[in-house]
C-alpha cells in the first residue's frame, strides 16, 4: 500500500438507536492510517446521506464535501474524486480532523433519522452542511 491513496468513508458508531461516535483517543480515519503507515489515508464521503450521495445536485447548488488527510501526496487526487462525483471538495486539514468529520456525521445522522440520537429535531434526509467562504482579494 506504499504511496497508495485510501479514502475512508466510514463512521465508528454505537448501535442503534444511539448512533454515537465511538471515541477511544483516535478517529476511525486515524485507525487505517496507523494500520497502513505508508499509504495516504483520507476521510471523505462520511457526513452526507444516501439521497444526496446518489444525486449531489438535488439541492440546486454544489454541496460541500469536507475531507481530511495529508496536505501533500494524494490531496489533489482525492479532491478530483470528490469533484468528479459532483461535490465541492473542501480540505479541512490532516487526518486528525477525521474526528471532527465523524462528529459532524453523528449530528447529520441524529438530525436525519428521527428515532436516532437525542434530539427531537428532524431535518429529513435531504440536507447537507455547507462551507461558505468569501473569496480572498
Amino acid at each position: 500500500m506504499a504511496g497508495k491513496v485510501v479514502i475512508d468513508a466510514t463512521n465508528p458508531l454505537t448501535p442503534y438507536p444511539g448512533l454515537e461516535v465511538l471515541w477511544d483517543g483516535s478517529s476511525g480515519g486515524e485507525l487505517p492510517q496507523a494500520a497502513l503507515p505508508t499509504a495516504h489515508v483520507f476521510k471523505a464521503f462520511n457526513s452526507i446521506g444516501t439521497p444526496l450521495m446518489q444525486q449531489p445536485d438535488a439541492l440546486g447548488q454544489p454541496i460541500s464535501m469536507m475531507f481530511a488527510g495529508p496536505a501533500g501526496p494524494g490531496r489533489e487526487q482525492v479532491a478530483d474524486v470528490i469533484s468528479d462525483v459532483g461535490f465541492e471538495p473542501v480540505y479541512v486539514g490532516p487526518i486528525r480532523y477525521a474526528r471532527n468529520l465523524e462528529a459532524l456525521a453523528e449530528l447529520w445522522i441524529h438530525l436525519a433519522v428521527p428515532s436516532a440520537g437525542f434530539t427531537q429535531e428532524s431535518f429529513g434526509m435531504h440536507f447537507a452542511f455547507q462551507v461558505s467562504q468569501k473569496e480572498a482579494k
